[in-house]
């Protein structure tokens, strides 16, 4: 299911991506992946807090007392057959409301002054900027209810609910594309697409209230909403701060990239920027599926000590991870120019070479981050050092390299600082907490699909080592 709303979500690359593209000025094609960025940033106010409190929620789920939401590495040999633990998960969404209306508070106006900041160049290029404007309040009202829908979504998550949230999805996402869809058709432009889009996210996190307050028995309805729980805090906080610190060096350092570029680069230049990383993410979030659906289940074996039903599982969800994204990737690469070019298109797809860089380098990530997500169910969190570390050496060498390779140096930046700390950090950790050998583990997870993406990425450099032999 969760593979399926992945699915229905990329379908407006068929439906609606060609409409962006064709009834949108370069202008307001750069200027609607701006706000899509932002929107996407969003989660980094979170603070790590959602997939933390989903991990202590399922942990709840597979028994554990709330005084005992800590490190499980403590757990090794420890292994529980309770019932789902209601009291602890009672505490732990009534200090999730607290943590999210406060986060609320804080991250709204800076929100306000820092993304209109961000927007002003952007806008002022666009024929109509009043209606920009007004586009980018929209999206202001409503950011000041979206972190709330946190609370329902990582609770269900955490309750292993992964399926009927998919479904619910993948219904929601049709009506979102296809609303979309019929806004473009008839000239809406891009404020009645914002407004189509984010009535749309209003209604998803509606939904998931609904879900939680009638599934099992009606409890969440009957919580009491007290203030944030001692232990509960002292349990989430220090995973949530290195989680959110690590996705902020991460995650968030990339998609600032199209922000910060949009300040200086030609319209054209980033509207062809902005397209390859929104495809590089769509292929990203659609091969997360496989693992990521998987780890509330996961989180549970771990509390009840199953690692070797644990292991078996994640392997599997890797490779077919890896498979997704490596075919996704290929087949956007090779279809995607002529495509474009076909619809006639007012913005470019990535040059091959630009594409393989930015592939590869995610691919990578993606190695990364399932094995540091696999060692996280320990409720240990590496990511400020990993993400930190990685962060760093991808900022510095960006800053240094756009100088002589301008947009380049994004992804070869993100490729060295990949290679050389974060890969190799984050599987080390995993592998050493469930006793896994690199070759046993990966040969039947990793080794054919970068195959095929290290084949793609030789034939779009070849022009270059053409060119440099000629010389």
């Amino acid at each position: 299911m969760t593979w399926g709303g992945f699915l229905s979500r990329s379908l407006s690359l068929i439906i609606v991506l060609p409409l962006v593209l064709t009834r949108l000025t370069t202008a307001e094609i750069a200027l609607w992946y701006l706000f899509s960025t932002i929107i996407s940033l969003q989660s980094l106010v979170d603070m790590g807090f959602s997939p933390t409190f989903t991990r202590v929620i399922a942990y709840a789920r597979g028994g554990v007392e709330a005084e005992d939401l800590d490190d499980l590495r403590k757990r090794k040999l420890l292994t529980i057959k309770a019932e789902t633990n209601w009291e602890t998960i009672e505490r732990i969404c009534s200090t999730m409301r607290v943590v999210y209306i406060r986060l609320t508070l804080i991250s709204v106006p800076c929100l306000i002054l820092l993304g209109s900041w961000s927007l002003t160049k952007p806008i002022s290029a666009t024929e109509t900027p009043i209606i920009a404007w007004t586009a980018w309040g929209t999206i202001l009202c409503v950011s000041t209810v979206s972190l709330l829908g946190n609370l329902y979504a990582s609770y269900l998550r955490g309750l292993n609910q992964v399926a009927l949230l998919g479904r619910w999805e993948i219904i929601t996402s049709l009506g979102a594309i296809f609303t979309s869809f019929l806004v473009l058709l008839f000239n809406g432009g891009l404020l009645g697409l914002v407004l189509a889009n984010q009535s749309w996210r209003v209604l998803n996190i509606l939904r998931n209230r609904f879900l939680c307050r009638y599934l099992f028995e009606k409890r969440f309805k009957a919580f009491r909403w007290n203030n944030t729980d001692t232990h509960i805090m002292s349990a989430v906080w220090p995973s949530a701060w290195r989680s959110g610190l690590g996705a902020l060096m991460s995650y968030g350092l990339v998609q600032l990239s199209g922000v910060m570029y949009a300040q200086f680069g030609s319209v054209s230049n980033v509207a062809s920027y902005l397209l390859g990383l929104r495809f590089i993410q769509l292929i990203s979030s659609f091969s997360q599926a496989p693992f990521y659906s998987k780890l509330p289940m996961l989180t549970t074996l771990r509390a009840q000590g199953e690692i070797q039903k644990l292991v078996y599982m994640a392997q599997r969800g890797m490779k077919l991870s890896y498979l997704s994204y490596a075919l996704g990737f290929v087949g956007l690469g090779l279809f995607s120019k002529p495509l474009l070019q076909l619809i006639g298109s007012n913005a470019d797809f990535p040059n091959s070479v630009l594409w393989s860089l930015m592939g590869l380098a995610v691919f990578i990530e993606r190695y990364g981050a399932m094995h540091i997500q696999l060692y996280s169910i320990t409720n240990h969190i590496i990511w400020h050092i990993a993400n930190g570390i990685s962060g760093s050496i991808y900022l510095i060498l960006s800053l240094i390299l756009f100088k002589y390779v301008e947009v380049y140096a994004f992804p070869i930046a993100l490729l060295i600082s990949y290679l050389s700390f974060y890969a190799w950090y984050c599987a080390s950790y995993s592998y050493r907490e469930y006793d896994l050998k690199f070759w046993i583990f990966e040969r039947k997870t990793l080794l054919i699909p970068f195959a095929v993406m290290l084949s793609y990425s030789v034939c779009a450099f070849f022009p270059i080592f053409t060119l440099v032999k000629g010389l």
